[in-house]
């Protein structure tokens, strides 16, 4: 189907979409002009079943969304996979409900497409009040990599399977336009998950295990959030488990692991403890929660964290001592307050970058970590030097030019830095600082940069100024020839 430009907003438009009846409208989808801003995910129930000789996911997703906004909202538009289909919409009582569906291309990024759904609501949902909608869907995955995204190669084998909002294998939130996604507030929701498949796999997801029950053949696993999450990711493999009392914090640690790796399981759950103690002795503690899974996934994946949805972890981390960095990226993640930036810079990634070389070399004596970041600062400058348009951009605007990919370098070598100019000591309480304060509300770059400057003895107006506000950091790096040289001079104007 080719989409049309129809403005879902207009009075007319309304007025029809009201005197339809409950079946799939014939009607194009939503153009990007309906509001998102406004809607919030509060509960998402998944009630899966997988197909592996057809290779294919049929079920039901509900979704309770809030309206943050100031006006009622009749119009709920999400994206699902290319390759699934939508049957039936009802409300909570099994009501029918009018929508639309259509495979469309994002306007601003031209390869990613995705079917694109209006629900057209019998009554509009007034604003600070909840409506609850049951999404019955199925289909097939085949990935995004065509896109450019990489690590969203997510497809149904047997060998292993992950559903996640990154490849659209459930009803997500969205409009025709990337940007505005990026851009719409998110806020941590919670969720339940019920997935059905074959007896000899298992369904491993973050939050609490409910139960597994075995009828002919198959085996249905279900869990639930005990606390809110950014997101859900749930892996089907033939997984064994791993569990400690004694590891994770809180409640203990349970680690998902693919057969051949059980050696490598046990060398993960030992480095979580041991990271887990550190982190904690440095940023103060994670406060009270039902404990941290981790699960196994193969490499090229991409990995993930939170301290509710559990930690996704790439195979290289269990095969390769060395590849434990990894993993400590993913746990100092734990630590982050939420992001209210939106689009985020995404200096958490920076910091997350700088934290596992720093705990690789702390906790499993690498050696190198001085030299690799003069080797990494080296390299910055080289890329710089080699796109002229990066030095127009800086840091904090990162997230608004789409360069978020340049966070993990500049932000880990600014990080370095703020760590070698102001000390261990003084750096791990304004980093723990700050996430103690905002771990419930969350914060911003302002608030962290205000927070960092006031938790320490030394001047950073000039400091936060050249590597988040400006790009005068490329400058002051090539000119001193190297990041100690560099901090040298920090140092000699924040006394």
């Amino acid at each position: 189907m080719m989409a049309r430009s129809i403005d879902l907003l207009s009075p007319a438009w309304l007025i029809a979409l009201a005197m339809w009846g409950g079946a799939p409208a014939p009607a194009p989808p939503a153009s990007p002009g309906v509001d998102l801003i406004g809607l919030r995910l509060a509960h998402l129930r998944l009630d899966l079943a997988i197909d592996y000789d057809k290779r294919r996911l049929d079920g039901m997703a509900t979704l309770e969304v809030e309206n943050a906004s100031d006006e009622p909202v009749l119009l709920i538009p999400l994206l699902l996979y290319r390759l699934m289909t939508v049957s039936e919409i009802t409300d909570q009582g099994g009501t029918p409900v009018a929508f639309t569906q259509d495979i469309v291309t994002l306007e601003d990024w031209p390869q990613y497409q995705a079917n694109h759904i209006t629900i057209i609501l019998d009554s509009p949902i007034e604003p600070g009040e909840r409506g609850a909608v049951r999404v019955t869907y199925g289909g097939y995955l085949a990935g995004f990599t065509e896109t450019g995204m990489g690590y969203v190669r997510d497809h149904i084998n047997r060998d292993f399977t992950i559903l996640r909002e990154d490849a659209l294998a459930f009803p997500v939130l969205g409009v025709l336009s990337w940007e505005q996604n990026r851009a719409a507030p998110r806020a941590p929701f919670a969720f339940g998950v019920r997935i059905t498949v074959p007896e000899d796999l298992t369904v491993a997801a973050g939050g609490e295990f409910v139960a597994r029950t075995v009828n002919d053949g198959s085996a249905t696993f279900e869990y639930r959030s005990v606390l809110p999450a950014d997101f859900v990711n749930i892996a089907i493999a033939p997984y064994r488990l791993l569990e400690s009392q004694g590891g994770g914090g809180g409640g203990g640690a349970r680690i998902f692991y693919l057969p051949d790796d059980s050696v490598g399981a046990r060398r993960v759950l030992s480095r979580l403890d041991q990271a887990l103690a550190f982190l904690e002795e440095r940023f103060g503690p994670l406060g009270a929660h039902p404990g941290l899974t981790v699960i196994e996934i193969p490499e090229g994946f991409g990995s993930q964290a939170s301290l509710a949805a559990g930690i996704i972890q790439t195979r290289d981390a269990f095969n390769d001592p060395s590849q434990h960095r990894q993993f400590y990226h993913e746990l100092s993640h734990l630590w982050n307050a939420p992001d209210l930036d939106a689009p985020s810079p995404r200096w958490n990634e920076g910091l997350a970058s700088f934290l596992e070389r720093r705990l690789a070399a702390e906790l499993d004596g690498w050696g190198e970590l001085e030299s690799y970041m003069e080797e990494a600062a080296r390299g910055i400058v080289e890329r710089f030097e080699e796109n002229p348009s990066y030095l127009t951009t800086p840091f904090i605007d990162y997230g608004k030019a789409s360069l978020t990919g340049l966070s993990y370098r500049v932000g880990m070598l600014m990080f370095y830095a703020l760590y070698e100019l102001t000390g261990p000591e003084a750096f791990d309480a304004a980093i723990g600082g700050y996430f103690q304060r905002y771990r419930q509300s969350g914060g911003t770059t302002e608030a962290f940069v205000e927070f960092f400057q006031e938790s320490t003895s030394a001047r950073l107006e000039g400091f936060f100024d050249d590597w988040l506000s400006t790009t005068q950091w490329v400058d002051r790096l090539r000119a001193a020839g190297s990041v100690e040289a560099m901090v040298a001079e920090y140092r000699g104007t924040t006394q």
